[in-house]
């Protein structure tokens, strides 16, 4: 009787129990009574095994693997891992939906404290985020006995040393992302990071310690106490590692120090608003003053305060809330999209999910698919189905009907509202999604599953490994954005109404749609895309067949797009196997044309080895016999072109084939970066040029001795690396076997053999590279054979990573923007769900495959030169709770006070048998066509990748103007541009149709749409913001928050220009107040002509001081005192240098700017007007001519030389090249000195009227005043190719400057017009340009747009440099995110191009043939 009055109430209380919510959703905790469960047994009789699985196995009648393991060595009953009550049986012959099986059901399993967010099913719910930080340890352990709370409990009695290494590892602690996060935004001072996330096993934030053997028991258990001396946990050998000591807890942070904040101009004043609903900077006696004083305002710090209005910055509000930070492993995945299936804890890696049907990502496991359908025996779950109707991610009840397979008895019919698979559009049924492929634990660990947390950064090297990178909405636009031109057909069983809806018409989601799309994919641009609709987003890859541009992955984890990376040459050319990417469209030979029908999937024929023909052939489209499938198996790279994933993963080779158990487990220790645990390096499996491999590993993190791979076997029981030898017992090869699909295996390549003539496998172009002689013979030749002693090498593995050379291609972030609103409330992603009324949104801008740069390595990896690539560079924007714009476009300064343009040294793992990196990739090319390759290497920046963001600043006679020149939302488009007229077709016909083409003042929107709501096209306002100034604004540039201007007459003077998208400011550029309590930052002068700072990218000296001389442990470089100043030319006074570091050092009343040094030794400087800064060098132009002046002692300059020009008028430098323009065009000077130009006089470019130049990689951009825009190709800067001048019909004659800037995957000039105002051309686009990617695509000008001026437009801002992070003289700009890691000096950089004789500096060239 009691019994059956148990099964009534438990089953009543199921009954009544609330329809299911999302995850994420607020939920009050229900009251359970939980029975001790002791932890799983080491060893158990077979008996006692089975009565802990009896009542079980009563409904679970089959099952993958009884005990998750596939050896019967392992005896575990159900409850030993699960918990619940065995004794409890059901009935399955009265179907699963009965009542009694359903009342059964509810004693036998553990039950939730919060039962809505579980859905009431057994398939992981989706955006779960911190709920198994408040649900009780006893249920997480019954739904996954492996996470990180319970696995002692389930798993410690055979696991307990890897289960506490995984809880140190990386991949737990999330330790790089949020320190990384923190140190290069100017969050926290410490770059030996000190944050991660590690809970206890009832959720609660845990400290994590790494092991010692330097304390006693009683000191460890102290250790946790942040005033106990970190440096004591550890050993001095231990640390050399990259061990840390201990982690804190990620911080809940509501207010932070001023990160993102350079300076604010305050005006104070009556203060007349009181009410700050969470924004600002929280008032401490609540009192509120009724005056302010200037810079220092009572409730906020202006309105782009600490925190940009909102108490807290925007890089914080990313790590708490958007999906870029999803879930570590202490967190089930978001399971909500292909690639975001998975658990925690152990069974993140070890329990595999389907999330990519491409079987070199995925091997054996991609016939299961992508949408985390389970393909189990057991009954319980295999049939479970979502029914038609159902929400995008939502099945049915557990155990309703059609649920289980039964016939539904008891009535609970399916409500819709269980989580499942996504809906199938033709309304068929479709497995539920968020099971496991099987219930079981495996090492056959798919890639596919790797992607699932390796996924982000977008472009990251995972992404990179598998030959893509996100995508930039541009290539096959017409594919993916809906509106009149989008090209894809109308789908099966659509109606013809509903295609025109969904396909053919520009969106206008409103606020409930947007959000909805954002909290599955943090992109503000997908809303407005197809792929917004996930159902679209799923079968992406389908239309691939259709693409003109790229093809894309079959995974998209976040809700991401991720575009294919083709083989190009350096003009962006298709090339196929054989061709050469060190060519500018010469190899024609092996040039694809973009219209190629094969260009994507080719006919099996072609391949070149008759295993690959017939591989195709057998994997061939039914539907196309003899054609490579849709998808490719291992062992084929498909179409005429080269698809540029790593050759690894090409044969088919998972990370889990490189990445044994310690890589994924951790070493035991604490790290903060990826390097420093990671045990295999190269070497380990490929051997070296003296020695075959000893199959023991030997990276940084590996232990003393090594891993000994030799011992290592698969779970068929073979070796997975096995020797080959020949007769005599010499090894001749080497096999490694997939240990994902027993029947893949590999021969590995031996570097030995490739280097060792007469061997079958010689390389003369491996045996160059890695035998060369760093001595040379006197004469600029280098010798190389294997006679060269190791220690004399140029390239060995003490001196630069073996991925140096044979990397294929390098992603890089060229930028992200991070807009937040003020007036959202949203719950935070790592907390307990707490709320605050802000989100922020993530939207890369650009994601280039052409950046190859070098830099050196941490110091852990012996500071040896590494590929270095940008890693972090955000933009940041706010909107207040009235939607007002208050903080536009602004990049953070990192705590080291280097520009937030972070760089990193970085394996990309995109390595290749032939599109390996040339000889002239490094080094100075003998046909001299590489130096803009030269200065993209040395991280000296190209002029290419530059932001220019929402307005582009111009300078006139008498003030200057902001132009507005892009969408405020995302993607951010140049107006008239080709992505513009795409993704926001219906506004790109009232720029073109309605306004002409003129970026002018006026109003677009409705106050209402036809639902009175104002939330779908809502008002835009479009204004062109001119500021007045005292005289002829010659030079002006913008650096964060500030306007720099010389403006003749009227002297240099410093605007806040922060506020310029503000409709509610009546004053959107700002002048200092003279107050005694304000700012003066204007510098009287008698004729400002022009002015430079030493980067674009906003720093702080004064913080660089404080790192560098209080935090020695972050291994920091000193910035050069330059930095600190502007450097102004006067006509009249010559060189003036004013201090303009106090405008970010965070103090508000100092900024009384004031000369520093005027310096005009005998009037060599008589006339000068423009200045060009090359680090420390200054070239200046000047009634003589060109004057050099060295500015190392910044308040002692000498000048160093003095070449007479007639009429000089503006320089641009680019490595060792400079191009002055003058009386007679343009004159060329070699820089290799830059000291001491040395005239090129065949590199001089006749032009009538040339004014200012632009540089751009391989193109030469010059203001030729009435003969409009003349390009120049200068890929050989001595043998200059002129390109006729670009007029319009004569719409532009008058050009006085030109700027050039990417914005996604395009590129755009700028251009100051004078009379004519601005314009702004496309240059190029997958319209006009096809070849539009590769490093220096030919342009094809389009004129887009333009804009008109009060007076001549004379001169325009340079945008933010993206791909500088060193000056010319070797000082660093940006933040280099490893301890140790930094750019290259000046004496390192010339070590690439010379040699010393006889006391001098003599240049060496390289061709790419040995």
């Amino acid at each position: 009787m009691r019994l059956l009055t148990r099964l009534a109430l438990a089953f009543l209380a199921l009954l009544a129990a609330p329809v299911a919510v999302q995850a994420a959703e607020k939920e009050k905790p229900v009251k359970v009574t939980y029975r001790f469960t002791p932890p799983a047994p080491r060893e158990q009789s077979p008996a006692q095994m089975a009565e802990k699985s009896d009542g079980c196995t009563s409904c679970h009648v089959q099952t993958d693997q009884p005990t998750m393991h596939k050896t019967p060595a392992v005896r575990l009953g159900c409850t030993d891992c699960h918990g619940g009550d065995a004794s409890v049986r059901g009935n399955p012959s009265l179907g699963y939906g009965h009542a009694d099986n359903k009342a059964a059901e509810a004693l036998a399993h553990v039950q939730p404290t919060y039962p809505k967010s579980w859905h009431g099913t057994s398939a992981n719910p989706q955006r779960s985020y911190t709920l198994l930080n408040r649900e009780a340890p006893e249920f997480i352990r019954f739904v996954n006995p492996s996470d990180y709370r319970v696995a002692r409990e389930a798993c410690g009695s055979c696991h307990l040393e890897v289960i506490e290494a995984a809880e140190r590892s990386i991949m737990a602690t999330g330790a790089m992302l949020w320190g990384g996060a923190a140190y290069n935004n100017g969050i926290l001072k410490q770059k030996n990071y000190i944050m991660g996330e590690a809970y206890t096993r009832d959720g609660k934030p845990a400290c994590l310690l790494s092991p010692t053997t330097t304390l006693s028991a009683e000191e460890y258990a102290k250790a946790c106490d942040p005033a106990f001396p970190a440096d004591k946990i550890l050993s001095d050998k231990e640390r050399a590692r990259g061990a840390l000591a201990k982690m804190y807890p990620l911080p809940n942070w509501t207010v932070i120090p001023p990160g993102d904040v350079f300076r604010v101009f305050e005006r104070g004043g009556r203060n007349i608003i009181t009410q700050f609903p969470e924004i600002g900077l929280p008032n401490p006696t609540g009192s509120i003053q009724r005056l302010e004083e200037p810079g220092r305002p009572d409730l906020k710090q202006s309105n782009r305060g600490p925190g940009t209005g909102i108490r807290v910055a925007i890089p914080v509000l990313n790590i708490h809330k958007t999906r870029l930070n999803d879930p570590f492993m202490w967190f089930l995945g978001t399971n909500d999209q292909p690639g975001d299936y998975r658990s925690s804890g152990c069974a993140s890696c070890h329990v595999v999910y389907a999330n990519d049907r491409e079987p070199r990502h995925s091997l054996t496991w991609a016939q299961y698919c992508r949408d985390g359908q389970t393909a189990t025996v057991d009954p319980t779950i295999k049939d479970k189905m979502v029914m038609p109707g159902a929400k995008p991610g939502y099945g049915d009840a557990h155990g309703g009907k059609d649920s289980h397979g039964g016939d539904g008895k008891g009535g609970d019919g399916w409500d819709g509202s269980g989580h499942g698979a996504l809906i199938d559009p033709k309304g068929g049924k479709r497995k539920e999604s968020g099971h496991p492929v099987q219930h079981a634990f495996t090492r056959a660990i798919p890639t596919a599953q790797c992607m699932n947390c390796h996924m982000h950064q977008p472009n990251i090297f995972l992404n990179s490994y598998l030959g893509y990178t996100m995508w930039d909405y541009e290539s096959d636009a017409p594919q993916l954005w809906p509106g009149p031109e989008n090209t894809l057909p109308k789908p099966a069983g659509m109606s013809d109404a509903e295609f025109a809806k969904k396909y053919r018409e520009q969106r206008y989601p409103t606020a409930k749609e947007t959000f909805a799309v954002l909290d599955r994919n943090p992109e503000a641009a997908a809303p407005k895309g197809l792929w917004g609709d996930v159902e679209f987003l799923r079968d992406v890859y389908d239309v691939n067949p259709t693409n003109k541009d790229t093809q894309f992955a079959d995974y998209h984890g976040h809700g991401w797009n991720f575009r294919g990376i083709f083989k190009r040459d350096r003009n962006g050319n298709l090339l196929n196997a054989d061709g050469n990417m060190a060519t500018y469209g010469t190899d024609t030979a092996n040039i694809v044309s973009p219209d190629d029908p094969e260009r994507w999937r080719k006919r099996c024929s072609l391949l070149p080895t008759p295993e690959q023909v017939k591989l195709c052939e057998d994997n061939a489209d039914p539907d196309k016999p003899g054609v490579e499938g849709k998808f490719v198996p291992a062992g084929l790279n498909p179409g005429k072109t080269v698809h540029m994933m790593d050759i690894h993963a090409e044969k088919g080779m998972q990370c889990a084939d490189c990445h044994f158990a310690q890589d994924s487990h951790g070493n035991g220790y604490i790290q903060g970066e990826v390097a420093n645990a990671v045990e295999i390096g190269c070497k380990d499996c490929h051997g070296t040029a003296d020695a075959l491999p000893t199959l023991l590993t030997s990276n940084v993190a590996a232990r003393p001795q090594g891993t000994n791979l030799a011992l290592l076997r698969n779970p068929d029981g073979r070796r997975r690396f096995e020797w080959q030898y020949d007769d005599d017992g010499n090894a001749i090869g080497l096999i490694q076997r997939s240990i994902v699909d027993p029947k893949l295996e590999w021969q590995v390549s031996l570097v030995k053999q490739t280097v060792t003539k007469g061997a079958p496998q010689f390389n003369a172009k491996a045996a160059r590279a890695k035998l060369m002689s760093r001595l040379n013979s006197g004469n600029g030749e280098f010798a190389w054979d294997a006679s060269i002693p190791a220690a004399e090498r140029a390239h060995g593995d003490d001196k630069l990573t073996c991925f140096t050379c044979h990397l294929s291609w390098t992603t890089s972030c060229g930028g992200c923007h991070l807009p937040i609103e003020a007036n959202w409330k949203t719950k935070g992603h790592h907390f307990e769900g707490d709320q605050s009324r802000n989100f922020a949104t993530y939207n890369p801008q650009v994601a280039r495959d052409e950046m190859f740069q070098l830099g050196r390595h941490q110091t852990t990896k012996g500071n040896i030169i590494a590929p270095v690539r940008s890693t972090s560079a955000l933009v940041l924007s706010s909107t207040n709770i009235n939607r007002e714009r208050i903080y536009i476009q602004q990049p953070p300064i990192s705590s080291a006070g280097y520009s937030s343009q972070a760089f990193a040294p970085h394996f990309p793992h995109t390595v290749r048998l032939t599109e390996t990196k040339q000889c002239s990739d490094c080094h100075l090319s003998a046909a001299d066509d590489n130096n803009a390759i030269m200065s993209q290497l040395l991280l000296l920046g190209t002029n290419f990748v530059n932001f220019v963001g929402l307005n582009v600043w111009s300078g006139m006679e008498d003030g200057f103007q902001a132009t507005r020149v892009t969408e405020w939302d995302e993607p951010q488009a140049v107006i008239g541009s080709y992505l513009h007229r795409y993704a926001y077709p219906d506004y790109y016909r009232l720029h073109v149709d309605q306004n002409g083409r003129e970026l002018k003042n006026w109003v677009r929107g409705k106050t209402f749409d036809k639902k009175f709501s104002g939330e779908t096209q809502a008002l835009e306002e479009f204004a062109n913001i001119v500021q007045g100034t005292s005289g002829r604004v010659s030079c002006l540039q913008q650096r964060g928050e500030y306007m720099f201007v010389a403006e003749g007459r009227g002297g240099f003077r410093v605007y806040d220009v922060a506020s310029i998208g503000n409709k509610g400011f009546s004053e959107r550029i700002v002048r200092a107040p003279f107050s005694a309590l304000g700012h003066d930052t204007h510098v009287k002068t008698s004729n400002a002509t022009c002015m430079a700072i030493g980067t674009t990218q906003p720093i702080s000296v004064a913080r660089n001081r404080d790192i560098t001389a209080n935090f020695p442990e972050n291994q920091e470089q000193v910035m050069h005192e330059l930095y600190r100043y502007a450097v102004i030319t006067d006509s009249a006074e010559g060189l003036i240098l004013v201090d303009i570091d106090t405008l970010a050092d965070g103090e508000f009343r100092n900024n009384r700017l004031t000369r520093a040094l005027t310096w005009n030794p005998d009037n060599v400087l008589a006339g000068a007007r423009h200045i060009t800064l090359a680090g420390t060098v200054a070239y200046i132009t000047t009634d003589a001519g060109l004057v050099v002046v060295d500015l190392d002692q910044p308040l002692a300059p000498q000048v160093k030389a003095q070449i007479p020009l007639t009429d000089a008028r503006a320089s641009a430098i680019q490595f060792r090249y400079l191009w002055v323009t003058d009386a007679d065009g343009v004159k060329l000077f070699d820089v290799t000195d830059l000291r001491q130009p040395v005239a090129v006089p065949e590199g001089t470019i006749r032009l009538a009227n040339a004014r200012k130049l632009y540089l751009a990689r391989t193109y030469l951009y010059v203001a030729a005043k009435a003969d409009g825009l003349v390009i120049v190709d200068v890929t050989r800067p001595a043998a200059p190719q002129v390109w006729p001048s670009l007029t319009f019909g004569g719409t532009m004659n008058d050009v006085e400057d030109v700027m050039v800037a990417t914005t996604n995957a395009s590129l755009f000039a700028y251009v100051a017009d004078g009379r004519n105002g601005v314009k702004i051309l496309q240059l190029t686009s997958p319209s006009s340009q096809p070849n539009f990617y590769g490093f220096s695509p030919r342009p094809v000008p389009e004129l887009i747009a333009y804009a008109k001026t009060p007076s001549a437009a004379l001169a325009l801002s340079k945008g933010l440099d993206r791909d500088r992070a060193v000056d010319e003289t070797g000082g660093q700009i940006a933040v280099f995110g490893r301890l140790g890691s930094r750019p290259f000096t000046r004496s390192e950089m010339e070590a690439l191009f010379l040699y010393q004789k006889d006391g001098q500096s003599l240049l060496y060239k390289v061709r790419d043939e040995p």
